[in-house]
């Protein structure tokens, strides 16, 4: 099976999409920068007009919360860091 990677570019450059997890009717999008792995960011997904936008998460409290999840599903790839 060929995987691929999704690639979006954001003001600062292009990401590398980890993941994709729907957290209460929420899809949130979880990006690696293409140039630095390390720099990690959570964006969450808004339609206008039929069309899907990434957007910035509300607040802290919703950042944590959507990394918690994220880190919950990956527990083990994360352990091998």
């Amino acid at each position: 099976m060929d995987e691929f990677v999704k690639i979006i570019d954001l003001e600062d450059g292009s990401y590398i999409v980890a993941d994709e997890i729907t957290i209460d009717n929420t899809k949130y999008v979880y990006l690696n920068n293409e140039k630095d792995l390390m720099d990690f960011c959570i964006r969450k997904v808004t339609i206008d007009d039929n069309q899907e936008y990434l957007i910035g998460l509300d607040n802290k409290s919703e950042f944590d919360k959507a990394l918690q999840v994220f880190v919950n599903k990956h527990k083990q790839e994360l352990e091998t860091y």
